[in-house]
């Protein structure tokens, strides 16, 4: 799919560089840690930055495109070897390297005279990751990594049988908003089967990414992974207590909604309960939202979105589409979820998803299209750790860009369907948080409990009372064992670890956006066009000033958005 995009350019490293053998990387590595850097010379310092940004773009690139290939074709072994050789040969053999160049640039003299615009934030991150690195957790990343691979594999390989046919739990789960209720409820048991089925085999993969994930922060000398982690993550702006913070605000201000958005779905279905496969069905009289067949009708509709929203987003996405970057439908073999990865040294963005057909891909394009618009701001900056922003922001630029579309879903829908599309939209919006907070507090219940989380039955029941905690209203009678297995089926839990607060916090900010975006839609875009060309050089509360917003993440900012919300789905 990429083999026909010209190579990189490169201004430093030598071009017939092959970027997996050792010793020519070394040597890369090697001048660059001896080349003379005179005290007083800025403009030699930031040379050297910028040749060392080329090197870090050029292999970072060559991971993402063999980890893109692996999750496009599960099924090859040729590509999956390719991957894994770099995860376990070349990754681990680069690291000490780069960090002897992280170590040179932070005791440099002149470290802290280079432009604080440009640069404060890379100097702090870099100084975070020497703090951080040992030697020995180098190779139980690489184990890590290998872990992820073989859940991938796990899950690229999950299919179920469902009205006769072998189906993707992808394509099944399709039919989880069908009007007929007994049907959706056939297509719930069938994905829930499957799930049970391999549950052994996820959770002894899950245990063994515990071990290893324990060891990683023991090596690293934390009292426990969870500490060990906000740091890796570079949490600078709020911790593991603001986090348990924000999980008691969204229990106090979002769950009653919650509770009412789901109360009238029961009403509106004229059901005594809403049961698991309740949430996603139409109402009374209402056939599903089926707003595509096939990639080109969902690339087609989408540049219509993002060129309603600005026409520069929807000249990039087209040119995404013009250079083979999206692989968007489901198929065999191919590896759960949707997400957006950047070709550094190329300056583009790929967008990977499993597409069906339902409103929700949809959303999911229009997501991974924001961290792509996100990516092209951040591109033309030429030190690599300024294109890499906190993950709490660029989940900003992704979720706003969900939101400020749905006024535009007119490219999918008529005007009934559009009116349904944009409720659907806001009502997930809701129920979404809580579902945050309960996968981040029982993250923080696993590496906190070690011990207790490596027993099987254990996690379940940690879920199980999380999951009653802040889904209090849903009809789970009957089916504790299924409900308890539900974190198996986030991706984030096994592979990106504590990486799923972001959401929550960006979503805080995602409604503002929409807020301001009603009331002044060409300013709200250049606000969030302003936040994005920022990239890393500011700080995750600077980003949020930038963009207009405010980060705060108490139960009154949070009221004050469920009441946005209130209003929003009371508009005729």
């Amino acid at each position: 799919m990429l083999a026909s995009l010209p190579p990189p350019p490169r201004r430093h490293v030598p071009s017939g560089l092959d970027l997996t053998a050792l010793p020519a990387l070394s040597a890369c590595y090697d001048e660059l840690a001896e080349r003379p850097l005179p005290s007083g010379d800025l403009w030699a310092l930031e040379q050297w930055l910028r040749d060392w940004s080329e090197l870090e773009a050029l292999i970072g690139e060559e991971q993402t495109l063999r980890e893109i290939a692996v999750t496009c074709h599960t099924d090859d072994p040729a590509l999956e070897a390719a991957y894994l050789d770099l995860v376990d040969r070349v990754a681990p053999h680069c690291k000490p390297l780069r960090d002897r160049l992280a170590r040179r640039l932070v005791a440099h003299p002149d470290a802290g005279a280079l432009a604080p615009e440009r640069h404060a934030c890379l100097l702090r991150s870099l100084a975070n990751q020497v703090d951080l690195y040992r030697e020995a957790v180098v190779p139980l990343e690489a184990g890590e990594q290998r872990l992820c691979a073989e859940h991938q594999k796990l899950r690229g390989g999950m299919r179920a049988e469902f009205l006769g046919e072998l189906r993707t739990l992808e394509a099944i789960e399709a039919d989880e908003d069908h009007h007929i209720r007994g049907h959706r409820e056939a297509a719930w048991y069938a994905v829930t089967a499957r799930f049970i089925a391999d549950k052994p085999a996820l959770d002894d993969v899950f245990t063994r990414m515990l071990d290893n994930r324990l060891a990683q922060s023991e090596a690293a000398g934390f009292p426990d992974y969870r500490a060990y982690r906000f740091r890796k993550l570079g949490r600078f702006d709020y911790g593991p207590d603001d986090c348990l913070k924000f999980h008691a605000a969204i229990e106090a201000a979002v769950v009653p909604l919650a509770r009412d958005l789901i109360d009238r779905r029961r009403r509106d279905l004229a059901l005594g309960t809403v049961r698991p496969w309740d949430l996603q069905a139409p109402r009374g009289g209402e056939v599903p939202l089926r707003p595509f067949a096939g990639a080109d009708a969902l690339i087609a509709g989408c540049a219509e979105v993002f060129t309603a929203v600005d026409p520069r987003f929807g000249r990039q996405f087209r040119d995404l589409a013009a250079r083979s970057l999206l692989d968007l439908m489901s198929r065999p073999a191919k590896a759960p979820g949707g997400y957006q990865a950047n070709l550094e040294a190329s300056g583009l963005p790929f967008i990977f998803a499993n597409a069906v057909g339902r409103h929700e891909d949809v959303l999911t394009l229009l997501h991974e299209g924001g961290h792509a618009f996100h990516a092209l701001a951040c591109a033309d900056d030429p030190l690599i750790w300024n294109r890499n922003p906190p993950m709490e922001f660029c989940e900003v630029a992704s979720m706003a860009m969900e939101l400020m579309g749905s006024r535009y879903l007119g490219a999918f829908y008529p005007p009934g369907d559009l009116r349904r599309a944009v409720e659907h939209q806001l009502e997930q919006a809701v129920l979404f948080l809580p579902y945050v907070a309960c996968v981040d507090a029982f993250q923080h219940w696993l590496y906190t409990h070690p011990q207790a989380g490596r027993d099987p039955d254990a996690r379940d029941q940690a879920w199980l009372a999380l999951h009653r905690r802040f889904f209090p209203t849903v009809d789970w009678s009957g089916l504790e064992p299924e409900r308890a297995a539900l974190w198996q089926r986030k991706l984030h839990i096994f592979e990106l670890p504590f990486y799923y607060i972001e959401y929550g916090i960006a979503q805080l900010g995602a409604l503002q956006v929409l807020a301001a975006h009603r009331r002044y839609p060409a300013a709200a875009v250049e606000a969030y066009r302003r936040g994005l060309s920022l990239g890393a050089r500011a700080g995750l509360r600077d980003l949020f000033t930038a963009t207009g917003l405010q980060f705060d993440l108490s139960q009154s900012a949070l009221q004050a958005l469920m009441d946005v919300v209130r209003d929003e789905l009371g508009r005729d």
